[in-house]
Order: structure tokens, then sequence, then C-alpha cells
């Protein structure tokens, strides 16, 4: 079945009952939104599916580090000698995080180009190679997986039903990266957000409309599974001296700080690494999952999977982690990020930031300890994304810290400005860009 846009889409519909007629009763509208429903419930339905493998994967790794540690740590070794040729051989496109390449798909006009970016092949081996990743236990998260499967599953929607053409372009990628962000975290906001700053990189209001509706039906279908729930807990409380605020910019700079060096070290790396990994696919990736079980023995299991648990530990809890918690999971991202397996940073880095905190909590001893937990985590993971306004609602979201809006306002604005003069272009970009150079040249694009 061949994609169409409608014909003379984003001109006037007509007057009266005859447009409402033709935009919502009609047989082909009737067919377009039954066809947009589907997709956008198979997008909530694609991130349900990866939290459901994230939570029994981390189970299925609990009881291999029972049996013994080196069992685990042969076995993340060994999942990117299967994962990688799997990846290029039968499902080439699904590589990174996910993200970048959904952005990609948007600088490419419609048509056999974008193919190779969104289609049901690369939807099917995100799933597949992602699903063997959470339970192997290579650092990822499963939100970039999430956006670029909602991507393909809205876009793949057009090849069944007439959609407007600034739909076709943009709008359904735009409703599909945004899905894939909110039903991943139950984060409503902040993936209509991250669809605006950082997927589309503008406020397109004729998408607006398409985009909140894709992500509330999204978010519906991971509720009827999991009810709703917020990520990590709720945490009340906020700033109450002059010198917490003050402190709270010191924060954000060094966070930004360390989140840009990361994100700097990602692009160059990742392009200097790119031949070698073209011509000794399977020495790159032996290598660097040996990096990975090794790093796993030495930090004693943290480094594996998305460092949720100790996370939600940390802010919940007040469990105390070892300080060798925050370089075990940036370093197992960073080693994972380069190998190109299909997985996210968003959980990784946030892990980083609360570690990060709880290693600062010396310093400043008037915070109360949650709330410089998370100053620590937008300031992190805005240095390594460039995304404040997303980083800052996701937070809320996420702990209904309503009382610390400002607070982590301040910090996150900080930290994008410290990152800035570090990694002067932000890392989905430079990856996107990265990934478009190398399909247009005709070779991998990994």
């Amino acid at each position: 079945m061949t994609r169409r846009a409608e014909a003379g889409d984003g001109g006037e519909l007509p007057p009266g009952w005859a447009g409402w007629r033709e935009s919502l009763f009609s047989l082909s509208a009737l067919r377009r939104h039954l066809v947009w429903l589907v997709a956008a419930s198979l997008s909530g339905l694609g991130a349900y599916l990866f939290n459901f493998a994230e939570h029994h994967g981390e189970e299925f790794r609990a009881w291999l580090m029972d049996i013994s540690p080196w069992l685990q740590a042969g076995l993340v070794s060994i999942s990117l000698l299967v994962i990688c040729p799997l990846r290029d051989r039968v499902f080439p496109g699904t590589e990174g995080t996910g993200i970048p390449q959904t952005i990609a798909a948007l600088k490419i006009a419609d048509g056999p180009e974008r193919e190779q970016v969104l289609s049901f092949r690369i939807l099917l081996g995100k799933a597949i190679l992602l699903v063997m990743a959470l339970f192997a236990g290579p650092t990822i998260g499963r939100e970039g997986p999430s956006v670029h499967v909602g991507a393909s599953c809205l876009y793949l929607a057009s090849r069944f039903a007439r959609f407007p053409h600034h739909l076709v372009e943009r709008g359904l990628i735009l409703g599909g990266g945004a899905a894939g962000i909110a039903a991943a975290f139950n984060a409503p906001l902040a993936g209509i957000v991250f669809a605006f700053e950082e997927i589309g990189r503008s406020f397109e209001k004729s998408n607006a409309g398409t985009i909140v509706r894709t992500v509330l039906i999204a978010c519906v279908v991971n509720l009827v599974f999991l009810g709703d729930y917020i990520f990590y807990g709720r945490i009340g409380g906020g700033l109450h001296t002059l010198e917490e605020w003050l402190q709270t910019i010191v924060i954000g700079a060094a966070g930004g700080l360390l989140g840009g060096s990361f994100s700097l070290g990602v692009v160059v790396l990742n392009r200097r690494l790119a031949p070698l990994r073209s011509k000794r696919p399977l020495v790159v990736a032996g290598g660097l999952g040996l990096i990975l079980g090794a790093l796993g023995i030495a930090s004693g299991g943290l480094s594996y999977g998305s460092g949720y648990p100790a996370a939600e530990a940390m802010l919940m809890e007040g469990r105390q982690f070892p300080p060798w918690l925050a370089p075990s999971v940036s370093l197992g991202n960073f080693v994972t990020l380069l190998s190109g397996i299909p997985g996210g940073l968003f959980d990784p880095s946030l892990t980083t930031g609360a570690a990060l905190g709880q290693l600062s909590v010396p310093l400043f001893p008037d915070f109360d300890p949650r709330a410089l937990l998370l100053l620590w985590m937008v300031s992190y993971f805005t240095g390594v994304v460039q995304c404040p306004i997303t980083a800052v609602v996701i937070l809320i979201e996420m702990t209904d810290a309503r009382a610390l809006t400002i607070p982590l306002g301040i910090a996150a604005i900080v930290a994008y400005e410290v990152s800035r003069l570090v990694c002067r272009t932000a890392l989905y970009e430079a990856l996107a860009q990265t990934f478009l150079e190398r399909m247009r040249a005709g070779g991998p694009v990994r």
C-alpha cells in the first residue's frame, strides 16, 4: 500500500457542516482516525513491553549474580558479540538510542530514504535487540528505543490511511516520538515538551493537537497495564535559605560540566571509532563487551542495567551506595553508547546524577538530601542532553516535587549554559548528523 498525503491539506476546510463532515465523519476521516488510534496504542504498547522487559531483566540478572558474578559478566560481554552482528546484518538502521535516528528522519523527505530509518523492520528489530540487551545487562535505558518505535508506528500509519501533508512530513513522527518518552516514564507533559524542544526543535502549532492526542493515548494504554503511578515516588520539601539558592547555581554548573564532558566524549570517540567499527566489527564489539564485563565485576554489579532501582532507593529510602556508583554507571553507559546497540541514556544519566548528589551530601549539609539529589539529577541530565525544559518537567512528573520547580529550573538553565561551552553541538543533534552523513555516503549507519 502506497503512502499518500491528502491533497491540499493545510488549506481551509469547507464552511459549516460540510467541513465537520469532511474532517470527522467521512469514510476517509473515520479510517484515518481509526488507523491513528491503533498506531498510538501500539506506541504505548511498545513502551510497556520495554518496561516489562526491563523489570524481568533485573530479576534475571539478580538470579545470575546469585549463582556467580562471573556468569553475569560473561553474559554481558558475549551479548555485544550477538547483538551487534544482528543489528548490522539483519536489522541495519536499528543502532543507537533511536532519538538521533528520529531526529534524522525529520530531515529526510518522505520517501524511500526515510523508510530506511522508520519501517516495520526497524520497529521489529529495535524491539528484539533492546529486549535482548535489557536481559543481558549493558548499561542502557529504554526511552530512546521507545521514541524510535513510537515514531515508526505513527509514521507507518500513513501507509494505511490518507493523512494531511504536514502530519506525514513531521506531525506523525513527532507524535510517536513524544508518545515514546511519555509512556516510558508516565510523564505526558515531558513527552510533549521533548518533542518540541529536542526532536522537532521548534513549536509547530499545526502538529500540536496530534502530538498531544497521541501522547494521551499511549499513556492511557500504559495506565491500563500499570495503573497510575509516579516513576520514582512523591518527594516534598523545597529550599529554605539564601545559601541553598546560591548553592543551586554551583550544583548546576558542576552537573553541566560533567554532563557536557560526557556528551563531548561520546561524540568525539563515536566518530573516531566508526572506521574501526566498520572494518573490525567483532573486535570492537568483543572489546567493549569485555570492558562492560570487567566493569560489572569491579563495581559489584552496580553498572548493569538502567540504574533505575539504585536511583529509586536513594531518593525514596535514603539508601547509601558505594562512592563508585556514579563512575560505574556513567562509564558503563558511555561504553554501551559507543557500541551502538539499541538503548537509551535517560535512566543511566539520572542515576549518575543521583549518585553524584549522594557523594556531595557532606559538601551541602544544609540541604534536604532528596532535594540535593534532584538538583544533581536535573543538572547532570541537562548537561548530557542539553534539554533543560524537558529535564525539569520530567523530574517534576517523576517525583511530584512541585515545590522544587524553580530551583530545578535554575539548576537546569545553568547546567545547559555550562554544557554548551563544553559540547557545542547537543549530543542527539551531533549523533543525528553523523547518522545522516553515513547513510547518505552509503556506508554503515552505526
